[in-house]
């Protein structure tokens, strides 16, 4: 009971940035969650031929053992292919590729979550507008923060550097990544063209470190809570 008490008074003190930080986390993970886990579903069937044969049956009334895939829809009576058959081995091969692709995406939404969560500190606490880059680099400026004061900042900080990475130099590390990080002084295993691999513990860390950075925000700067 003690530590509900302790969820409860936290909740209280949340701003209204806050809470719409957490729904829109909440959100994201729930996507991850469940996508991942269909093609996690759709890969043991591709996989498994009783359970084709088993689906198969519910679907056409038929055991039918898959050889390939192929996507289609039916529009005005015809049936079209609108992505060709592929050998069943081909789509298991590529199942890393997939889980990869949205890795990158849930990585991408988390940054903006965490970007839109302080630009609305900026302008609703701050009243600051117009400005160039990322949320981050300017609540940096306007508050003179320290990163390393702020509970999960360093790792933020080099999730924003990830994120560039992966979406505008195919999730390789060069040397402007490694400068970035060397001048915030922030300690990392990364080399100059290693490739940037996540995981469920990736996405699941990432998950709670943004809560907890925006959290000590709030506790830190003093974010005005609602009444």
């Amino acid at each position: 009971m003690e530590q509900k008490g302790i969820l409860i008074s936290k909740r209280k003190r949340m701003s209204k940035e806050l809470k719409l930080l957490e729904h829109d986390l909440d959100a994201t993970f729930f996507r991850y969650a469940h996508l991942t886990g269909a093609i996690e579903l759709y890969m043991m069937v591709l996989q498994n031929r009783q359970l084709q044969k088993a689906f198969s049956k519910i679907v056409s009334g038929s055991e039918i053992e898959w050889k390939e895939i192929h996507r289609f829809m039916v529009l005005e009576g015809k049936t079209i292919t609108w992505y060709p058959a592929l050998p069943i081995q081909s789509i298991l091969d590529n199942q890393p590729t997939l889980i990869g692709y949205l890795y990158g995406i849930t990585l991408s939404s988390f940054i903006g979550d965490i970007d839109y969560y302080l630009f609305s500190v900026l302008k609703n606490h701050f009243g600051i507008l117009n400005y160039s880059g990322s949320s981050l680099d300017q609540f940096i400026k306007t508050v003179n923060v320290d990163l390393s004061n702020v509970k999960n900042g360093e790792f933020i900080y080099t999730l924003l550097q990830e994120r560039h990475k992966i979406e505008h130099n195919k999730a390789q590390i060069d040397r402007k990544f490694l400068e970035r990080l060397a001048k915030s002084n922030i300690e990392h295993v990364y080399k100059e063209g290693d490739k940037i691999q996540k995981s469920h513990i990736d996405i699941l860390m990432t998950n709670q470190a943004i809560r907890e950075f925006a959290l000590d925000i709030e506790t830190i700067y003093k974010i005005k809570r609602p009444r």
